[in-house]
């Protein structure tokens, strides 16, 4: 379903006041144009282009409204210039599947055409520094690399008629150790695992324990919990996207590596963020602010900084120092031409 936004204002439904928006042309949506330019080559076929580089975008929007009152028509008009800002905001438009965006703002006059008292006909001229138009944004957080638990009991299985057998309450007193717990099942065959708050362990970490004249036999393992510090997103998209960072502490000399490429943006260990502090990295602006206000570039040693880029992407998080509570945010936002 085709649909235009701009801002908050939807141009292509009938609003709360009853009225009648519709878009009748787009121009400017598609990919942007490029800077280069040829210069013949003299006494030879061909020619130089050098450097190409994306322009930035015009977009050009028309349409019409119709409302039931002479005063909602005139609210509608001043609704549509209020729309059209000198600031950026955003102007979505679903051609075919989910709505893409853009930062947009007033470049020439938004006009409105009265063909009556309740109708009009209108157009916007906006424009955006970025050539891209961008998709939803993506963010997904990781801790430190870790791994935590795991306990393996050893002796004959269940049925070999020797080997030690525990009862549910030994058994109960040993994986609690290992912060798990045991839960019985309604039928009373096995016992299963589950983390010591009653949470259930995911299906991958259970280990079920055979149970026969109340009492469990071994071998029996409880599987040990692995975070592997790395966040994988997709790029749906066509072209490189934004990606920002937030590293909150405690943390010392952060890292963050990126997958495909292997840049890697490395802090110095004389960074060290207490609890309660972090780190924002805007990778594509290359910038890295403390608590959002005090810059920290100085403190980068390697400075391999990353994109969103189509398809793939993954990003490892170590420090100099391991601390449980250290955590890395990724927020990246697909990107189309």
């Amino acid at each position: 379903m085709f649909t235009v936004q701009l801002g908050d204002l939807d141009l292509t439904a009938t609003d709360a006041d009853g009225v009648k928006w519709a878009v009748e042309n787009v121009d400017g949506w598609g990919s942007t144009g490029s800077t280069a330019s040829q210069t013949q080559r003299p006494r030879q076929s061909g020619a130089w282009s050098g450097s190409k580089y994306a322009k930035a975008r015009d977009v050009s929007i028309e349409g019409t409204f119709r409302a039931p009152s002479p005063d909602v028509a005139q609210a509608a008009a001043d609704r549509l210039h209020a729309a059209a800002s000198r600031t950026e905001t955003p102007l979505r438009i679903a051609e075919a599947g989910s709505p893409r965006w853009a930062p947009v703002f007033q470049t020439g006059e938004t006009v409105v055409d009265w063909l009556s008292p309740l109708e009009a006909t209108w157009s916007v001229q906006l424009a955006s520094d970025d050539w891209r138009k961008f998709g939803e944004q993506l963010s997904v957080s990781t801790a430190l690399p870790s791994t935590t638990g795991g306990l393996v009991v050893v002796g004959e299985a269940e049925g070999a008629g020797t080997g030690t057998a525990y009862s549910p309450e030994q058994a109960a007193t040993m994986a609690s150790k290992q912060g798990y717990a045991l839960y019985p099942r309604a039928d009373g065959t096995a016992y299963d695992f589950a983390a010591a708050d009653g949470t259930p362990t995911p299906a991958t970490a259970l280990s079920v324990i055979g149970v026969s004249d109340a009492a469990l036999r071994v071998p029996f393992t409880i599987d040990a919990v692995t975070v592997t510090g790395q966040v994988s997103l997709s790029n749906a998209g066509n072209e490189s996207g934004p990606v920002r960072l937030r590293i909150d502490g405690p943390c010392t000399g952060p890292v963050i590596t990126h997958g495909s490429t292997g840049a890697q943006l490395v802090f110095s260990t004389s960074l060290v963020l207490r609890a309660g502090e972090w780190l924002e990295v805007d990778m594509e602006n290359r910038t890295v602010l403390a608590n959002g206000q005090a810059g920290r570039a100085g403190w980068i040693t390697s400075r391999g900084w990353s994109a969103f880029d189509p398809g793939d992407n993954s990003w490892a998080f170590t420090a100099a120092v391991y601390h449980p509570a250290s955590r890395l945010t990724v927020t990246a936002t697909p990107s189309w031409k």
